[in-house]
C-alpha cells in the first residue's frame, strides 16, 4: 500500500490579498485541525527488521493443551496419551513506502522570506504520512477474519457496549480495569453516549468514579472500554472494540523496516527544491479474537 502527495508551491500560488503592498504577515501559518491518529494508539511496534536483512516478519501462536482424566487400569495397560500444541504463523512483509513529497521553487522563498515554507511542509508532510499510517491500520483491522461480531440494531448505547463486550468474553478475552480494552466509534456515537442517561446514573460507579465524572472526565470509561472517537469511522456505520496488547500478547502489531526519514534535492535548471517525507511500516492483526467488530445500523 503506497501513497504520493505532490505539490509544487510556486509564488503565484499566494493569495491575492499579499500582492498589494503594505502588508504584515501573521508569524503562524494556519493550518487547521488534522484528525487524531487514533488506530495507531491500539498497535504494538515492532522494530527487530530495521537495519536487518529483508523485509519478512513472523507471528507465532499455538493452541492450548487439554487435560484428561484416567483410570488405573487404563495407565497400567496403555499409559497416558500425550498431546501436542499446534503451532501456525501471522506472516507479514513490509514492502511498500508511505510517503508525501513538495517541490518549492526559489521565487517564492525570495518573494516571501519571513514565511518559514521548509518547516511548515516538513511537519505537514510528517503528519500526512502518519495519518495515512493510522488510516492503515484501521483499513486491517476492518479487513481482519476471525474476529468476534456484534450487530448493534438500533445505535450503539451503553447495554450495546456491555453485550458487544461480551462477545470478546465468552472467547475469554476478560476486561480489565486497570488496562481497559479501548472501544473506537464516530461523533456520532459519541454524542449518543453523552446523552446516554444510563451512563450517567452514579449507581454504576464508586467514589473514584464519581469524582472523575465531577471533574470532566465523564465518557473517558464507558461499560468498561476506554472511548477514543474518529471521524475515520463517520457514516461507515462501524465501531471497534480492542483489546490492549499486553493483556494476552500482541493484537494488532506494526512492524516497521525504516522510520521516518527525510530527504531534500535541489533541481538548479528549474529552480526548485524536492522535499520527500517517507516511512515503510506495515500494520497486521494478529489475534484476531482479541477484536469485536460492531455494526451500527442507522447510526453515523
Amino acid at each position: 500500500m503506497k501513497i504520493t502527495v505532490e505539490e509544487t508551491l510556486a509564488s503565484t500560488d499566494m493569495v491575492t490579498a499579499l500582492t498589494d503592498a503594505p502588508y504584515l504577515i501573521y508569524s503562524e501559518v494556519l493550518e487547521g485541525a488534522r484528525r487524531p491518529l487514533v488506530f495507531l494508539q491500539v498497535v504494538q511496534e515492532i522494530k527487530d527488521l530495521i537495519g536487518e536483512t529483508g523485509n519478512r516478519y513472523q507471528f507465532l501462536s499455538a493452541t492450548h493443551l487439554t487435560a484428561t482424566k484416567i483410570t488405573e487400569a487404563t495407565m497400567l495397560a496403555t499409559g497416558m496419551t500425550a498431546a501436542d500444541k499446534v503451532f501456525s504463523a501471522v506472516d507479514v512483509s513490509v514492502t511498500d513506502v508511505i510517503e508525501s513529497a513538495v517541490q518549492l521553487s526559489d521565487f517564492l522563498k525570495e518573494d516571501f522570506p519571513k514565511i518559514d515554507f521548509i518547516q511548515s511542509h516538513l511537519n505537514n508532510m510528517g503528519k500526512a504520512v502518519m495519518e495515512y499510517l493510522d488510516a492503515y491500520v484501521y483499513s486491517v483491522v476492518k479487513a481482519a477474519t476471525g474476529t468476534e461480531t456484534y450487530n448493534a440494531i438500533s445505535g450503539l448505547d451503553y447495554d450495546g457496549v456491555i453485550d458487544a463486550l461480551t462477545e470478546a468474553r465468552d472467547e475469554d478475552w476478560l476486561p480489565n480495569k486497570a488496562n481497559p480494552p479501548v472501544l473506537i466509534v464516530s461523533a456520532g456515537v459519541i454524542g449518543g453516549f453523552l446523552k446516554d442517561t444510563t451512563f450517567l446514573q452514579a449507581a454504576r460507579y464508586g467514589p473514584a468514579e464519581v469524582a472523575s465524572m465531577v471533574a470532566g472526565e465523564v465518557g473517558q470509561l464507558f461499560g468498561g472500554t476506554k472511548v477514543l472517537e474518529t471521524s475515520l469511522l463517520s457514516g461507515t456505520g462501524d465501531a471497534y472494540i480492542i483489546f490492549p496488547n499486553n493483556q494476552n500478547g500482541i493484537v494488532v502489531g506494526l512492524v516497521w523496516k525504516r522510520e521516518l526519514k527525510v530527504t531534500n534535492i535541489y533541481v538548479p535548471q528549474n529552480g526548485y527544491t524536492y522535499f520527500n517525507t517517507s516511512i515503510r511500516a506495515t500494520p497486521v492483526v494478529v489475534q484476531a479474537k482479541g477484536i469485536v467488530k460492531i455494526s451500527i445500523t442507522g447510526s453515523p
